[in-house]
């Protein structure tokens, strides 16, 4: 999934269940930066 972010460097989603509160909204935000580029992987495929 992390191979479709653009800001961030992560090569894996981590498991936040450790992380507290903090964990969960790291791995919200790296999910939601891959699914904005994998979006628009998908978009751009079928031009």
């Amino acid at each position: 999934m992390m191979s479709f972010a653009n800001k961030h460097t992560d090569t894996e989603v981590p498991d936040p269940y450790y992380g507290g509160e903090q964990g969960f909204e790291y791995v919200l935000d790296l999910l939601e930066d891959a699914c904005s580029g994998l979006l628009k992987h998908i978009v751009n495929k079928d031009l």
